[in-house]
């Protein structure tokens, strides 16, 4: 019984993906609308079955700092970010610091004192910023397994049901491995956005929306469901579900934003008049890890040796969105490439092409 219905259960997956592929092959791009320049390159970059991309060019020594170039989209189209959220939950945890809820040496367990006496009571909120902590991505449990499996095959959200409550209890059993070195973790993630959240009397996306964007005029943006968001695509063509804030909103489940809101966000990093700003300093090397990398608070930056100047990026995809946000400092400049195909890679190549050609033409 059960062989037959693992069988009728690969089938499915194999039609699934099959069609999903025609689908990809035989969709062709929309038309691209917006900055001449931005979207003679995005069309290049992106390819020719791209669905809806949205290309954020910031320049701050330009006479004109913001570009834009869509395809399928415009300045208000809706986007999941995924973990460019861990982006935000840095600035929460900069700007709690600020206002003394927080100390980047204080335990966990001064946060959510139920966490006390389990291993991750003990552990700093710099560790859980900077993805030290011994914490795995999410939690070794059959449950997580049978989430991310059935998410995989049928665009569901798989934190869907979770609550801050049943997300800081699975953290309570992790046993912590290799503590001190770089390990990536939605998990630890979680559990600090909640924290910080708790510090301020508030729930995580009260504290988002008052904190980060009512400040920075981002109101396309948001932890509930939005109106006008699409289910996007996976990687092999199937559509994807909208994903929510459940309990792992502080780790990029169900947050959105806008193009012209994330160039909000951007110019406020950039100019210092983002709230918790300094979340895109380095705080710690990232070991193991390439040459010249280290940790801000959840971003990650790259220094280029020769000119000493930083590379701070963080990357973001769903079940049917992805993201790649980059930001200069030290030139003032940043990139950020919005799709609603999950493939955060894609993104990756895309944001690195149009900051290549920016560098060119502001030359």
């Amino acid at each position: 019984m059960i062989g037959t219905v693992l069988s009728v259960v690969g089938c499915v997956v194999v039609v699934a993906m099959v069609v999903g592929a025609v689908r990809t092959l035989v969709h062709r791009a929309g038309p691209v609308v917006g900055d001449p320049g931005v979207a003679a390159e995005l069309v290049a970059l992106a390819g020719r079955r791209a669905r809806r991309v949205a290309a954020v060019v910031i320049d701050l020594n330009a006479t004109v700092p913001t570009r834009m170039a869509f395809i399928g989209a415009d300045a208000d189209t809706p986007f999941e970010i995924g973990s460019v959220t861990k982006g935000l939950t840095g600035m929460l945890l900069a700007n709690a610091i600020e206002r003394g809820e927080a100390d980047l040496d204080a335990t966990l367990a001064q946060l959510l004192p139920e966490t006390g006496g389990s291993p991750i009571g003990s552990v700093r909120l710099s560790e859980l910023a900077t993805h030290t902590s011994g914490l795995p991505r999410l939690p070794r449990s059959p449950v997580t397994l049978l989430r991310l499996v059935a998410a995989g095959y049928t665009g569901v959200d798989p934190y869907w049901g979770t609550t801050p409550a049943t997300v800081i209890a699975a953290a309570r059993r992790q046993r912590l491995t290799g503590r001190g070195r770089f390990r990536y973790s939605n998990l630890g993630a979680a559990v600090l956005g909640h924290g910080l959240a708790r510090a301020a009397g508030r729930d995580y996306a009260d504290l988002l929306k008052r904190r980060v964007f009512e400040p920075l005029r981002m109101t396309g943006s948001g932890t509930d469901l939005r109106p006008g968001v699409r289910r996007g695509w996976t990687a092999i063509g199937r559509r994807s579900r909208p994903w929510r804030a459940c309990g792992y909103g502080p780790a990029g489940g169900g947050v959105t934003s806008t193009p012209a809101d994330i160039s909000r966000l951007v110019i406020g990093l950039l100019d210092g008049t983002a709230p918790g700003r300094a979340a895109i300093n380095s705080f710690a090397p990232i070991e193991p890890g390439p040459p010249n990398r280290s940790s801000g608070l959840f971003w990650i930056i790259d220094r280029d040796q020769p000119s000493g100047r930083d590379m701070v990026w963080h990357n973001g995809q769903t079940g049917g969105y992805s993201a790649f946000l980059v930001l200069y400092p030290q030139a003032r400049r940043a990139v950020a490439v919005l799709a609603d195909t999950a493939n955060a890679a894609r993104q990756q190549r895309v944001a690195l092409g149009l900051t290549r050609w920016l560098t060119n033409t502001a030359r």
